[in-house]
C-alpha cells in the first residue's frame, strides 16, 4: 500500500525535462541541441520579446514539431494559452469554457474563480474587453486541469489587482496534478506561485542553454 501511494504521488507532477532539442524557423536556427531539467513542477521562462520563449512553449505543447529532440514531455493532455485571443467570438464566454474544457455549466459556476468572471462571462466574446477575454481563457485552462499547462505571457491586459487574484489559482490544490510552465517579461512579482524553477533567455540565437536564476 505504501509503495502504491508513493508511486501515485510521484506520478502526480512530472518535471519538465528536455534533451537535445533543435528547431529552426525559416533560416533562423532558434534552438540547437538544447537540454534542461526543471526539478520543480512550476517553471518560469524570463527574457525579452522575441527570444524564443513562445516558441519553446509551442514545442513543449506539441503545437510545433521539433527538427530533432531526444526527450521532452508528452503533448498528450497538455494545454497552451498563447498571448493571442483564442476564444470563438460568436460564442459567449460560458460556451467557450464548456465546449473546450469539456465541463458542465454547473461545474463552471461552482468553481471558486467563477466570481471573477460572473459579471461578463454570459456575453459573446466579441463584445468583451481584452482583459475580460484573458480572464476567461485562464479560467478555462485552470478548470480543465491538464497534465501540462503552458501559459504565454498570461497576465497581459490585466492590472495588478487582477493578477494578485489569479495567482492563488495557479498553485496549490488547483494545480495539484498539473505541471505549470509560463513566460513573463520580468514585470510581475511571481513569488506567490511558490517554489519554481526560473530560466532566463539572453536573446541570442541559437539558444543552446538556459540560465537558471
Amino acid at each position: 500500500m505504501q509503495l502504491l501511494a508513493a508511486r501515485r504521488q510521484s506520478q502526480k507532477k512530472l518535471p519538465i525535462t528536455v534533451e537535445g532539442l533543435s528547431y529552426s524557423y525559416k533560416k533562423l536556427k532558434v534552438f540547437d541541441n538544447l537540454s534542461f531539467a526543471a526539478e520543480r513542477s512550476t517553471v518560469i521562462l524570463r527574457g525579452p520579446s522575441g527570444c524564443g520563449k513562445t516558441t519553446l512553449l509551442k514545442l513543449l505543447s506539441g503545437n510545433v514539431q521539433a527538427d530533432r529532440v531526444l526527450s521532452m514531455p508528452t503533448s498528450e493532455n497538455s494545454c497552451l494559452v498563447l498571448q493571442e485571443d483564442s476564444l470563438l467570438p460568436w460564442l459567449t464566454g460560458t460556451q467557450n469554457i464548456v465546449l473546450f474544457a469539456g465541463v458542465s455549466l454547473e461545474k463552471v459556476r461552482q468553481h471558486p474563480m467563477y466570481e471573477m468572471i460572473a459579471n461578463f462571462v454570459g456575453q459573446k466574446a466579441c463584445r468583451l474587453s481584452y482583459g475580460q477575454r484573458r480572464l476567461i481563457e485562464l479560467f478555462r485552462a485552470i478548470i480543465y486541469r491538464p497534465k501540462y499547462l503552458y501559459l504565454d505571457e498570461p497576465f497581459n491586459f490585466l492590472d495588478e489587482k487582477r493578477i494578485e487574484l489569479i495567482l492563488p489559482f495557479l498553485q496549490g490544490e488547483f494545480m495539484s496534478d498539473t505541471c505549470l510552465t509560463l513566460s513573463n517579461h520580468h514585470r510581475e512579482d511571481l513569488s506567490r506561485l511558490g517554489a519554481a524553477t526560473v530560466y532566463s533567455f539572453d536573446g541570442c540565437f541559437p539558444v543552446t542553454q538556459l540560465s537558471k536564476s
